[in-house]
């Protein structure tokens, strides 16, 4: 019999597809509704991200002036011709096309294909149209410049939504003719910016300090943080008072978001905050005084310090030699840059400088040995021109003796031998403790960064023994009691102690900051006062007295005011020379101290300086115009 064959409308495999199918048009619609609704903002800010870019302007910085008022570092306009990409894309679409035509014609007149390196092409037709450009304003300006292929390349590559300065830094000439003759609506605009300027030059270079370019930050919180940014270039601090204040000098960033096309080039702007100048500083410098100490120590190495006794602030601070800022703005040559570390001009001797501090630092073993009771004023040595400590005789600078000197005629005369006699009875422990308590291992207190007091030393038996030169002797606390041996100490430090010794107080806190408001005092100064009794202060006083009107001190003498000076002379090693360092302390009026200074020249051969001789002027020239500007303040 013929097999039967019979149909159904049931198919078990069917079903596998009603089944799978509605689910996944669940799961799709699922996804869907992922992407669209909960993922909405996220998707919304990567298609900003991809149309949107935001450019950081900088703010211009603040000013810094003197304590008077003075300005000494301010802002000069600064201008460049510039064209901006976005506005000159037609032209660059035009030189595209005639290139693309000229490559296209030649291939064909030779029978060849056309070779068409798109990339290649496009950089030489805006190459050419940029050059055309400089032509122009060559022609206007009778100039010769020429496009740096290095800068448009780079500039194209990571910052097309910026200016690109075709010439920089023209001339005030040049800015003036192409202001005037410069079509206002061409491609080719004079784009403005900002650089340090210095109305007194060179003056307090290294207190001041200098700039160096870089791309400005802009601040947290700002909007348009993500999105891709494009920065022009800023200023930031990088020594002195520009680095020390550097947050309160830079200026708040502006900020402009800009819709873009998918080449990159700007079409509109949605957001534009200007930028804003930054704050001032009030510096503590007096110009007057700080252009005094430049000049009587122009030509030597060397510094200058003046503190105001009462507050700290620090009145001059002179470094020599120096630079002129000027040529560091808007940026370092490296013919500066090498002119500069070849004259040893980086450094700032004032605050980095680590010298021994010689015979100024009698002072100090002074008031040790008087605290101890080592020291009575009216007692007297018999200085013969030398000091026997154990086999070795140590010499006094005045080799045939001083003969009978109590402790006022000691430090008048700067007598070794004094000293030597008294330092090695009262100990090196008790000279090291004096001098630390004048802070002489220790930080000023200066804001600024440039400043070695870390590397300062005070001797005592530890530092000898852990630098490997055998233990200490009494020929190491003969040295130390006038200041040598591993004494280093930076002129500030010293500069502060003269100034504390003045107020009879222990420590004195320096600042590079001017303020009406501020008061010293014991509290303010972190200090105590000497433990001296009042005729004991007296006869140190009185020793730095003789020492203007009859000793080594007499060249920092002025008309009409009492001054209290100290002098110095230190010997170092330098390059293996033995030179010689020419120090000079000094504070006055005597009787309400309101001013001190400390000075260092450094000899360049053996013999050429002395503490009285050289530095003694200079401490004449700073006191002389501290007092006569203040007989004019005060008429």
């Amino acid at each position: 019999m013929a097999k039967v064959e019979s149909y159904t409308k049931k198919n078990g495999r069917l079903l596998v597809f009603f089944v799978l199918f509605p689910l996944l048009f669940a799961v799709l619609i699922g996804a869907l509704s992922y992407k669209q609704i909960l993922r909405h903002d996220e998707y919304v800010k990567l298609s900003e991200r991809q149309i949107l870019r935001r450019v950081v302007l900088p703010g211009a910085r603040g000013d810094i002036f003197d304590r008077n008022g003075n300005l000494l570092v301010g802002n000069s306009a600064r201008f460049s011709a510039s064209v901006y990409f976005n506005e000159v894309r037609k032209p660059f679409r035009e030189e595209y096309k005639r290139l693309k035509a000229d490559i296209i014609a030649k291939a064909k007149q030779s029978g060849k294909k056309a070779h068409i390196n798109s990339a290649e092409l496009s950089f030489k037709a805006r190459e050419n149209i940029l050059r055309g450009y400089i032509d122009e304003v060559n022609s206007i300006l009778g100039s010769s410049y020429e496009l740096n292929t290095k800068d448009f390349n780079r500039h194209f590559s990571s910052r097309q939504l910026l200016p690109l300065p075709l010439i920089k830094d023209l001339s005030h000439k040049e800015h003036a003719i192409l202001a005037e003759r410069l079509p206002v609506d061409g491609p080719v605009q004079i784009f403005s910016d900002t650089a340090r300027t210095y109305p007194y030059g060179k003056l307090a270079a290294h207190a001041l300090g200098y700039v160096s370019q870089s791309f400005e930050k802009v601040q947290e919180g700002a909007p348009g943080e993500e999105l891709t940014t494009f920065s022009f270039v800023g200023k930031i601090g990088k020594s002195g008072i520009e680095k020390a204040f550097d947050e309160t000098l830079s200026g708040q960033s502006g900020i402009r978001i800009y819709v873009v096309d998918p080449n990159g080039f700007q079409y509109d702007k949605l957001l534009d905050i200007a930028p804003k100048k930054g704050g001032n500083v009030y510096c503590s410098l007096d110009a007057d005084l700080q252009a005094v100490g430049e000049k009587a120590i122009e030509g030597r190495k060397g510094a200058v310090v003046a503190l105001d006794v009462d507050t700290g602030e620090i009145l001059a601070l002179v470094s020599e030699p120096s630079y002129n800022p000027e040529d560091l703005s808007p940026f370092i040559s490296n013919a500066v840059a090498k002119d500069i570390t070849e004259r040893e001009a980086w450094l700032n001797r004032a605050t980095q400088g680590l010298y021994p501090p010689g015979s100024t630092f009698k002072v100090a073993t002074a008031c040790a040995g008087l605290m101890t009771g080592v020291i009575d004023p009216s007692a007297t040595v018999n200085c013969t021109g030398g000091y026997k400590v154990g086999n070795r005789i140590f010499p006094c600078h005045k080799r045939s003796g001083h003969g009978e000197v109590d402790l006022r005629k000691a430090l008048a005369y700067s007598c070794n031998v004094y000293f030597y006699k008294y330092g090695l009875e009262m100990g090196s422990q008790a000279i090291s403790a004096m001098a630390k308590e004048f802070g002489l291992d220790s930080s000023s207190g200066v804001e600024l960064y440039e400043d070695a007091w870390r590397r300062s030393i005070v001797p005592t038996p530890e530092i000898k023994k852990n630098r490997g030169d055998g233990s200490w002797t009494g020929g190491d606390t003969a040295n130390m009691s006038i200041g040598q041996g591993y004494f280093r100490t930076t002129p500030l430090q010293v500069a502060c102690m003269t100034a504390s010794l003045a107020a009879k107080r222990t420590r004195t806190k320096a600042s590079i900051l001017h303020d009406a408001k501020r008061k010293g005092g014991l509290e303010y100064h972190g200090a105590e006062e000497l433990a001296l009794s009042d005729e004991q202060y007296r006869a140190v006083v009185e020793g730095m007295i003789g020492s203007v009107e009859y000793g080594t001190s007499k060249r920092a003498a002025i008309d009409g005011v009492r001054v209290a000076a100290k002098s110095g002379t230190a010997q170092v090693m330098v390059d293996g020379r033995p030179l010689t360092l020419a120090w000079m302390i000094a504070f006055a009026p005597v009787e309400k101290p309101e001013i001190a200074v400390a000075v260092i020249i450094q000899g360049e051969v053996p013999g050429d300086a002395s503490g009285g001789r050289t530095a003694g002027p200079v401490i004449h020239d700073v006191l002389q115009k501290y007092f006569d500007k203040k007989k004019i303040n005060d008429d």
